[in-house]
């Protein structure tokens, strides 16, 4: 009778050898298949970065505007953190004035703050400090677009040209200046402004904008200026 148990020995040598080596193998599949999944998420990530920081299509672009221009309605709504990150009270306050006023009220960017410009042929007649009837609209409307954007202090300045006063009720441009600033001034506290964040300033002709020389000139000249510093 022949042993087959010499034979057995290394036959089971060579199938526990093909037994490891099958399982390392499998073990470093699984390792390269883990590696390539981190690497495809990361992409999937950077992916989403890159898109949400793509630039926005030129008609996206025009809808954002047509909503900054909405803003100055509901600003008085906005809370200051919000209004802070979104766009400045200045911004939207020259939105607001473009978009209602157009002709009668101007804005001039100062380094502090902004100055609104209303010409006294809207405001007052010839050489008077009485407000007209139509001048108390566009003030009310003025000071409700102000209400709106936020607390402020106004300085209302009163210019003239630089022509002289002969009789009347006032001697002087200073008179003349002063007693206009002080209409406007007035009628901001009824509608409800701080009686501590208004003044009334004089001017006369001592800031001219345009050639006292012509009448256009000094038609610009004849103004009352709102000096607008958001708080």
């Amino acid at each position: 009778m022949v042993s087959t148990r010499g034979k057995e020995g290394p036959l089971d040598a060579v199938s526990w050898y093909a037994w490891e080596t099958e399982e390392t193998d499998a073990g470093w599949l699984l390792t390269y298949v883990d590696v390539l999944s981190v690497i495809l998420a990361m992409l999937v990530v950077l992916l989403g970065q890159m898109a949400m920081q793509r630039p926005q299509p030129p008609e996206v672009e025009s809808e954002t505007v047509d909503v900054i221009r909405e803003l100055p309605v509901i600003a008085g709504k906005a809370t200051p953190q919000a209004s802070a990150e979104s766009i400045s009270a200045e911004s939207l306050l020259i939105s607001a004035i473009e978009t209602r006023f157009q002709d009668e009220v101007s804005v001039v960017q100062r380094e502090q703050g902004i100055s609104l410009e209303i010409a006294d042929v809207i405001l007052f007649n010839s050489s008077r400090a009485k407000l007209r009837p139509e001048a108390q609209p566009v003030l009310s409307r003025l000071a409700e677009t102000l209400q709106e954007i936020g607390e402020a202090n106004i300085s209302v300045e009163g210019h003239t040209d630089d022509r002289p006063i002969r009789g009347g009720r006032f001697q002087s441009n200073w008179e003349l200046a002063a007693a206009r600033a002080n209409a406007v001034t007035r009628f901001l506290l009824n509608q409800g402004f701080s009686a501590k964040r208004l003044r009334s300033i004089s001017y006369a002709d001592a800031r001219p904008v345009a050639d006292n020389a012509n009448p256009a000139g000094r038609a610009e000249n004849r103004r009352v200026n709102l000096r607008v510093e958001f708080l």
